[in-house]
């Protein structure tokens, strides 16, 4: 792939995972209202729900910052 569509389609996969992450936090947010989830729910011992939210949470958050890194041609240490 050429650079520029490589680039192109690192920035178009990079929105989707902006776009699902404030997906993700608006969740949390409704459970926090509706169910009273805290913090610690969600960062110690999360269960259900909650589990798959912050385990897709994190794996976004970690490609996120591999695209910004490729982008930028840089490595990540």
């Amino acid at each position: 792939m050429s650079d520029a569509k490589n680039t192109k389609a690192l920035e178009e996969e990079r929105k989707k995972i902006i776009a699902r992450l404030l997906e993700i936090q608006k969740k949390f947010m409704e459970l926090e209202r509706e169910k009273g989830v805290t913090e610690k729910d969600i960062h110690h011992n999360p269960e259900g729900i909650i589990k798959e939210y912050k385990d897709e949470h994190e794996k976004l958050a970690n490609r996120l910052v591999d695209i910004a890194h490729e982008l930028k041609g840089s490595i990540r240490t």
